[in-house]
């Protein structure tokens, strides 16, 4: 699973979500057209999933202001780069983590 850090949790405006629409206001979102896609952020997860035009959560027309241009892949990496998102696998790998493995 994908989890947020906390520069991300506390600012998801600067990086480009939209808060969700009530009562999910606790979620952000960020469309992405190429792959028509969706990022969903919430405290506890990021997640990446198709567009679905009926979704409560979001707005309703795919091709709108807040779209991005990169694929939803492209974003992720960037934010991991970056060490705003990481996972929930345990450990992490440190060099000092894999000599004792």
């Amino acid at each position: 699973m994908l989890v947020p850090l906390k520069p991300l949790i506390e600012s998801p405006e600067q990086y480009g979500f939209k808060q969700c629409k009530k009562p999910y206001y606790d979620c952000w979102y960020r469309c992405f057209a190429r792959g028509v896609k969706m990022m969903f952020l919430s405290k506890y997860m990021v997640d990446i999933i198709d567009w679905k035009d009926d979704d409560p959560r979001i707005h309703s027309r795919a091709n709108c202001a807040y779209r991005d241009n990169r694929t939803a892949e492209d974003f992720l990496c960037e934010l991991i780069q970056q060490s705003l998102v990481d996972t929930h696998y345990g450990i992490k790998a440190t060099s000092e983590t894999i000599k004792n493995i």
